[in-house]
């Protein structure tokens, strides 16, 4: 279905033939397309396998399954899933149609910047960009390529430079011609001074002290930003003001406070305007970003500290701020989601004021890489790809690269059965044409899995197929016309047949040898680990099966050095929950107010947002989800570009204003998920 979209929603086809150059580009175009048909098929079909290492109902794999070669196998098979398909032609192919161009756009400047990264010169690395920019422009495999690279192999620093880009004086000065005019727009600094609050209780009150955590003391920096000037609100040398308009209104009754995004390694208060200014105006409250430190130089739990403490000092100092905070409510993105999940759970454990509603935006719960179906996603994310997100999620925790790359010493290079290691050959890379070959193939003809005298795996049937099975995708395309097509497969019969002209060119130009010879990880049947400590022991193992979905063979080298996420699976995180909400206990969550969880269906971090909701419905606290359609990762930064998020943005401020105006906290509209 999505090669016959490709086919007709471009001109008539009939023209190829006349013109070649245009040939050349839609059959390379069709071949990514059955590249990627392939490759999303085996990232669903690991999605699925996911689901039989956790508990019923559940989306997180049980963390005592980490360590078991089983799940370590499947870990590592989908690790191996070819990512470039994802990042070429085919880029944000699941996304609305006004996002396609403004990712083509940041990988582009990915890819070139990267090239350039290790550059001593700023010039040099900003004109060897620029230069570059245009190879990649023009060809999006070679860019698909480059940003594989990058993303598996660059390091956070990277990360931080490249994302640190939307701080540069340039694009600091963007949100001042296209955003809304404010009146207010103010960096103040909290000195790292002490103070107290007084107890929900009633009864004394806490001592508020200034974030201490792996610098020391020190201030935080908070931007004020506000459509008009109101009463009390601090205007003076030392505050970096826009400027400030004749009239003063009165003080609101209301206050935003919110928490930035940036994989808590990078960007701040600034670079968010692009969507904050037009809150202000939306919402006409005044609104406090906070500036916390980033990881890795401040790591947990110093962001939380911060954002703890300026959020007790607006309490204490509404005033200074233009409010009389008679309603709080904390918002944030990504990162910042996270921080203020961190900070409502920390204001309940101090036992002073909570906010009255937390609006969080696509948010990670846990800070750690335990599988779950839509993590899968980040393996093809352009936003939020896998490497990048272990990576952002260990400098938070306090892992050091060093750490994170540091092999394994047991390695999973086999496979325990029934208490028996035994040996599992890699599979061979197949291409696009290839997965459907063994497609259609697979239907007429089983291959049996037997276990011979040396333990390894091996198929009957193997070599009469690979006898005669074709050497070249061009032989193979020329099979697929004369193999029997079963009525679930119409739309790839009438590609070949009534278009075969396009087929016959993508063989001729892109023929490859393959080797068939591959066999395969046996599955786990569906069974729950019933005990509070899983091993492979209590695994049924189906010989007959495979992890690996039957159509599907990718080139799997178990690496002696594991990608980032497998190995951040191994390493030892704190269970606390200001780091990982998602594991606060019943009596926190409890106290809990109203929250509001914004999220698109495609986001990689979904089953963080379901889970957490679930949890808190489990305790009958007042909870929504809001899922949306076609967004990815980080839409609320895309809002001057696309008509789709600016509209998910006026849902987050329609959400934020409930928690102003809900008079009754245990009324809440409910969604179904």
């Amino acid at each position: 279905m999505l090669i016959a979209m490709i086919l007709t929603r471009r001109h008539d086809l009939t023209a190829i033939g006349v013109l070649s150059n245009l040939a050349t580009h839609y059959s390379n175009e069709l071949e990514s397309y059955v590249s990627l048909l392939g490759q999303l098929g085996a990232c669903m079909y690991y999605a699925q396998q996911i689901v039989k290492f956790c508990e019923p109902s559940e989306l997180f794999a049980i963390e005592a399954y980490s360590d078991d070669p089983l799940a370590e196998a499947l870990m590592a098979e989908s690790d191996a899933i070819d990512q470039i398909p994802f990042y070429g032609r085919c880029l944000a192919f699941q996304f609305c149609e006004s996002m396609r161009r403004p990712f083509t756009i940041i990988h582009i400047a990915m890819a070139s910047y990267s090239e350039n990264y290790e550059s001593t010169s700023g010039f040099m690395k900003l004109a060897g960009s620029l230069l570059d920019s245009g190879k990649y422009w023009l060809d999006p495999d070679l860019r698909a390529q480059q940003i594989v690279n990058t993303t598996r192999d660059a390091d956070i620093g990277f990360c931080k430079s490249f994302w640190g880009l939307t701080e540069t004086p340039a694009m600091k000065q963007l949100p001042h011609y296209m955003c809304p005019n404010i009146e207010v727009n103010q960096v103040i600094t909290i000195k790292a001074e002490s103070f107290k609050l007084p107890r929900t209780s009633g009864v004394g009150h806490v001592t508020i002290h200034p974030p201490s955590a792996h610098i020391g003391p020190g201030p935080v920096n908070i931007r004020l930003i506000s459509h008009k000037r109101r009463s009390g609100q601090v205007v003076g040398q030392d505050v970096q003001g826009e400027g400030q308009g004749p009239r003063v209104l009165e003080k609101s009754p209301f206050v935003l406070i919110h928490c930035h995004g940036g994989g808590f390694v990078a960007q701040s208060s600034k670079s968010h305007e692009v969507y904050l200014r037009s809150w202000a105006v939306d919402l006409q409250v005044p609104i406090v970003s906070v500036d916390y430190s980033l990881a890795p130089e401040c790591p947990y739990p110093r962001a939380v500290e911060e954002i703890f403490f300026a959020y007790c000092w607006v309490l204490k100092n509404a005033n200074l701020v233009g409010s009389v905070a008679q309603k709080v409510c904390i918002t944030g993105d990504s990162a910042g989601g996270n921080l203020s999940m961190a900070l409502t759970l920390k204001s309940i454990s101090k036992g002073i004021r909570p906010p009255d509603g937390v609006v969080a935006i696509y948010t990670p719960m846990l800070i750690r890489y335990i599988p779950s179906p839509s993590r899968m996603l980040s393996l093809v994310d352009p936003l939020l790809p896998v490497g990048i997100t272990a990576r952002c999620l260990a400098a938070y925790a306090g892992i050091s690269e060093e750490d994170l790359f540091e092999p394994i010493e047991s390695a999973p290079h086999s496979v325990q059965i029934h208490d028996k290691m035994q040996k599992v050959d890699s599979p061979n890379q197949h291409t696009g044409l290839n997965i459907i070959l063994d497609e259609l193939e697979n239907e007429d003809l089983e291959d049996n899995v037997v276990l011979t005298a040396d333990s390894s795996l091996q198929t009957h049937g193997e070599s009469e197929t690979k006898a005669h099975r074709p050497n070249t995708v061009q032989q193979q395309c020329q099979q697929v016309k004369h193999l029997p097509l079963k009525s679930q497969t119409p739309s790839i019969a009438s590609i070949c047949g009534e278009h075969s002209h396009i087929m016959t060119d993508l063989c001729t130009r892109s023929a490859v040898n393959i080797n068939s010879n591959a066999t395969a990880i046996p599955e786990i049947k569906d069974q729950q680990c019933t005990s509070s400590s899983c091993n492979s022991t209590q695994l049924e193992i189906s010989p007959s099966t495979s992890l690996s979905p039957p159509w599907y063979a990718q080139t799997r080298h178990y690496a002696q050095s594991p990608t980032p996420c497998r190995k951040l699976r191994h390493i030892h995180v704190d269970r606390d929950p200001l780091l990982s909400p998602l594991l606060a206990s019943d009596d926190l969550l409890t106290e809990m107010p109203p929250v509001y969880l914004v999220v698109s269906h495609l986001d990689p971090l979904l089953d963080d947002s379901l889970t957490f909701a679930k949890k808190l419905r489990s305790l009958s606290k007042p909870v929504q989800v809001c899922l949306l359609d076609d967004l990815p990762h980080g839409f609320l930064n895309f809002t001057l570009v696309s008509k789709e998020c600016k509209n998910a943005s006026n849902l987050c401020v329609s959400k934020i204003r409930q928690v102003f105006t809900n008079n009754n906290k245990t009324q809440i509209e409910e969604t179904d998920f």
